[in-house]
């Protein structure tokens, strides 16, 4: 039995459940569970969901997830050798959330380590499994697993424009980011001013989609930039519906993302085979990372 952690956000959730799937491919005889416990009181009767960012999101978003959830025994049977497991999650029950929370990304979770396919018998995977190489020979499945779902009438308007127009899509991401040590002035105004113009370069006429959680700052930084190609701000995914940004991503042309886990996802399930620009620095932890796309323009 292999049980796989997931916390955090929505984008963090979907590499660690790609990571379970990986799993399976890995290890097709055993049992591989998820663990969502972290959202949920797991010893009441009546599960309460957590408030860590909008909750446990796979399997209200996605029709083809299928992984089962890890039962209590079956937590305990893994598990019963590591105490900060069951800590943690009595901490996250008991403090509240402070507003700046972030939960940071080890230093070596954006690293293939061929290792985790090496744990013979039960084990349980604790981490964010953020390298692509886990995901690039399983693409298809995962693109299938991901499958969005049936778009409200305002996402099935841009989704019909989107996939038929020469999109970019562009997707800042600046709130927490602002302060927040590990990410802090990677994806600045100069990195988007290479971007635009790496996309400009071929001469054509573009029309920008801009996604992100300061639209002030975008309108007044990002628009200027833009010369006089159309664009559009997409102001209506918030809350819960905040996801449909990343959807949409998937459908623009080309890419301009931010060192996001969330505009990652936009860039790694778009199949229109356009222009991916990233940042050639992810995080100020470390620089050897495996995050990209052998196509990706780095930045």
């Amino acid at each position: 039995m292999k049980i796989v952690n997931i916390i955090g956000g929505l984008g963090n959730q979907m590499f660690q459940y790609a990571f379970a799937l990986s799993l399976q491919e890995k290890f097709p005889n055993e049992q591989i569970l998820i663990d969502t416990s972290h959202y949920h009181y797991i010893f009441l009767k009546k599960w309460k969901t957590s408030n860590l960012h909008n909750g446990y999101e796979i399997d209200k978003l996605f029709p083809n997830a299928s992984i089962p959830k890890a039962k209590a025994l079956q937590l305990m049977k893994v598990t019963w050798y590591m105490p900060n497991y069951w800590l943690s999650r009595i901490i996250r029950k008991i403090l509240p959330k402070r507003k700046t929370e972030y939960i940071q990304t080890p230093f070596n979770d954006t690293t293939f380590d061929e290792v985790a396919y090496k744990q013979e018998g039960d084990c349980y995977y604790e981490g964010y499994w953020q390298a692509i190489s886990y995901y690039l020979p399983i693409i298809n499945r995962i693109q299938e697993v991901f499958k969005h779902p049936k778009p409200d009438k305002i996402n099935a308007q841009y989704i019909n424009k989107i996939s038929t127009e020469n999109s970019v899509g562009i997707h800042i991401r600046r709130g927490d980011y602002l302060n927040f040590a590990a990410y802090k002035d990677i994806c600045n105004l100069e990195y988007y001013k290479k971007g635009i113009s790496e996309i400009l370069k071929d001469g054509e006429k573009h029309i920008f989609y801009i996604f992100s959680n300061d639209l002030k700052w975008c309108k007044e930084n990002i628009c200027p930039l833009l010369g006089e190609n159309p664009f559009v701000m997409v102001t209506e995914n918030t809350g819960e519906k905040s996801c449909w940004d990343m959807f949409l991503m998937t459908y623009c042309k080309d890419l301009i993302i931010a060192n996001s886990s969330f505009s990652w996802w936009g860039a790694f399930l778009n199949n229109r085979q356009g222009r991916i620009i990233a940042s050639k620095k992810w995080n100020n932890n470390k620089s050897n990372l495996d995050f990209w796309g052998s196509d990706w323009i780095k930045l």
